[in-house]
């Protein structure tokens, strides 16, 4: 069924999001970190007594704290220390990094599972770079923004695995698939995705990126645009020739102001970050 009104598409991916609340059993941690981060009368005493009750979650964030990303001059040994120096807003984003979004993708069938991440990290990692190229950009917010880009995807996977396989291994990654899941839900993964980021309390920024980064009317949105063209990459970055490679190229050279070498030199480093952040997230992208 396709549905033309915005308004009732948004009605049936919340109900889907209901479905996902019913069916998903999400990490009891995860949950209650995302109530303290939400709750203003909360304090930094509260997040890290949660997340001491989970071990994994902890030596993730400690991990992610000392990484070259962040660049600290001393070792952060104690999760106290790394919740101060992040900040409650990026505790956030990394819990539903590392915890809701890895539970929601074991759940999901073997090449939906291999395919979501593949795409997550080459997102993540070309917004997070091009977070050097566009003042409004923030590489912690893009990277974020970009691994939970097509979120929806496991969301569809989870509530309705069956039908959602078969749409998925028949229609490619892209537009495609985007006017699959419309013909026959009614709604789309970007749109599914919006409306679970907006029930998590994600950024409005965020949201509206993850929304619109299959379509090409982003050039209000600098997180939109850094989206839209980590998510052309990720189905071409093999193939320089390619369609979605050419329209991600002319994106870099005229709205990121970044020349040819620059892009080769870009990518280069993000094929590399991609097998990193394989290995630091536990997924084997090999299948």
């Amino acid at each position: 069924m396709l549905v033309e009104n915005r308004v009732d598409q948004i009605d049936l991916a919340d109900e889907f999001v209901q479905r996902l609340d019913r069916l998903h059993s999400a990490p009891k941690v995860a949950q209650q970190v995302l109530q303290i981060t939400r709750d203003p009368r909360s304090n930094i005493d509260d997040l890290v007594r949660c997340i001491e009750h989970d071990p994994g979650l902890a030596a993730k964030i400690l991990q992610v704290v000392n990484s070259a990303r962040y660049g600290v001059s001393r070792k952060i040994t104690s999760i106290k220390h790394a919740v101060s120096y992040l900040g409650k807003e990026t505790i956030r984003m990394l819990t539903i990094s590392f915890s809701m979004v890895e539970s929601l993708s074991k759940g999901s069938k073997g090449r939906i599972f291999v395919d979501y991440w593949q795409n997550a990290l080459t997102i993540a990692s070309i917004s997070s770079h091009l977070a050097s190229h566009h003042k409004c950009l923030k590489k912690d917010e893009a990277y974020t923004a970009g691994l939970l880009a097509d979120v929806g995807i496991l969301v569809f996977s989870q509530v309705d695995r069956d039908e959602y396989s078969l749409i998925y291994e028949s229609h490619p990654h892209g537009e495609a698939l985007i006017n699959g899941e419309q013909q026959f839900f009614g709604f789309d993964h970007a749109l599914l995705g919006s409306r679970l980021l907006n029930h998590w309390d994600i950024p409005q920024e965020i949201v509206t990126a993850v929304e619109n980064h299959h379509g090409t009317g982003q050039h209000a949105c600098p997180l939109g645009i850094a989206l839209r063209t980590g998510s052309l990459l990720a189905g071409s970055l093999w193939n320089c020739s390619s369609d979605e490679y050419l329209e991600a190229e002319e994106i870099l050279i005229s709205f990121f102001d970044l020349s040819v070498e620059q892009i080769e030199t870009m990518i280069e480093a993000c094929k590399q970050d991609i097998a990193e952040s394989a290995d630091f997230f536990g997924v084997n992208l090999e299948g």
